[in-house]
């Protein structure tokens, strides 16, 4: 099948993130997954936290500039119904990533540093989710709303 190009994907959301990052299915690439203006407004809000990220982890962590890696963003309906995404996700609507990490060292730390940053900052985020799937892999989702936040911390098993 061809895939289908993500108009704008070279679009900077924040300094280190762009629209292609945050929209790309790699299993899935025949999908249509272009987000509507909302959804790329509450992109940018998300990336603005994965930029304290960035920045924060680097700057205690890092050997160099590391990049957070980006396993899925924003979901189209069409695309959040084949990977088996749950019906309310907040990919749905721009609000969550799911940030691939090398073990559950560095996924504490990535979790550390967000809750740490809400703490300062007194902003809220929707969830904190440390997940794993059926194969044993791992992944930190993270979600952030424009309002009704809940500060969800969980650990999802499939």
């Amino acid at each position: 099948m061809e895939s289908i190009v993500q108009l704008n994907s070279n679009a900077n959301l924040s300094e280190h993130f762009k629209l292609g990052e945050m929209t790309k299915s790699s299993s899935h690439p025949e999908v249509y997954n272009i987000p509507s203006h909302e959804a790329i407004a509450n992109l940018k809000r998300l990336c603005g936290w994965l930029e304290v990220l960035r920045k924060r982890y680097n700057d205690k962590y890092g050997v160099g500039e590391e990049p957070i890696r980006i396993n899925s963003g924003y979901r189209s309906p069409q695309l959040n119904k084949k990977i088996g995404g749950a019906a309310g996700s907040n990919h749905l609507t721009g609000c969550a990533v799911d940030i691939r990490v090398l073990g559950m060292e560095q996924l504490i730390r990535y979790a550390t540093i967000l809750l740490d940053y809400a703490d300062e900052s007194r902003q809220d985020f929707d969830e904190l989710l440390i997940e794993r799937n059926r194969c044993g892999a791992i992944w930190l989702h993270f979600a952030v709303r424009p309002f009704s936040n809940r500060r969800k911390v969980a650990f999802i098993q499939a």
